[in-house]
């Protein structure tokens, strides 16, 4: 995961004095990538105690994991400023590159965003579950949908309901040994946080897919996965967002194909040779 860019999302939720740490991170991420603890805390006027909790608050083991991701980032490309929003007197020739320029810029800023551990618990889960459902309205509900297709088609016993209030209906149904994805780029979609909330209170495993910015939905997750907050910056719809999601989702996926290789691999063949039946070949 990318330790400045979890920063910038989750900013505004932190406490005063992780918001002092975050804050010289962000002005200083030279410096700190050559302090120990102790340093750094004499710095910011806190304890190297406190050091450390902010650094499993980001997700990595301790100040150092914090300080190699630093070193790793100063290591990237700066972000292209040729990502900024579409224009209308922008044309064709313009809008296509500025497309390719954002899209590659959130592909790359969604993997730098996945924590590993969290995903590999995820994956776990969906590999265990007794069931799979799925909650998202919107373009979240045509993430949902295609996560739906490709799940069936690896034996995945997952469900969704296109139908908002039928769906939500479902998560009160679940228990332990089921697992809920809920998907929402706000993380404040009304139907999908009830849904999150009703697996949980039920017993259900929750992963959600959001913004990193401990919103409803990422507090009620035992597997918050992430997405870039670069949304609010374009005026092109759920563009980036939606290739975010797309691409954690297919992780999970993947992830899941691999738990059970030779069941999966026996069902595409399966459904791949009925399609072509329908298909007369």
């Amino acid at each position: 995961m990318s330790c400045t860019l979890f920063i910038n999302a989750c900013l505004a939720s932190l406490s005063d004095t992780e918001r002092r740490l975050a804050e010289y991170v962000l002005a200083n991420p030279q410096s700190v990538m050559h302090m120990n603890a102790k340093q750094f805390a004499q710095a910011c006027g806190s304890s190297p105690a406190a050091v450390v909790r902010f650094s499993k608050r980001l997700g990595f083991q301790g100040f150092t994991a914090l300080k190699l991701d630093l070193a790793r980032e100063s290591a990237l490309p700066a972000p292209d400023a040729f990502q900024s929003a579409i224009r209308e007197s922008d044309d064709l020739s313009t809008i296509i590159q500025k497309a390719e320029s954002i899209h590659q810029r959130n592909i790359a800023l969604t993997y730098r965003m996945v924590n590993a551990d969290v995903l590999s618990g995820a994956v776990g889960a969906l590999g265990e579950g007794r069931s799979v459902r799925l909650y998202g309205v919107g373009a979240s509900g045509l993430l949902a949908m295609d996560f739906l297709y490709k799940g069936s088609r690896v034996g995945m016993p997952v469900f969704y309901h296109a139908d908002a209030h039928t769906n939500l209906a479902t998560a009160s149904l679940l228990g332990p040994q089921d697992v809920a994805i809920a998907i929402s780029y706000s993380g404040r979609t009304r139907e999908t946080v009830l849904a999150a909330q009703a697996a949980r209170d039920h017993g259900a495993k929750v992963i959600a897919i959001t913004q990193a910015n401990r919103n409803a939905l990422s507090r009620l997750a035992d597997f918050p996965l992430y997405v870039p907050s670069e949304e609010s910056e374009l005026r092109v719809g759920a563009m980036t967002s939606r290739v975010s999601g797309q691409l954690i989702l297919d992780l999970l996926y993947l992830g899941y194909a691999r738990c059970h290789p030779e069941r999966a691999e026996e069902c595409l063949l399966s459904t791949r040779e009925l399609i072509r039946g329908l298909q007369g070949k």
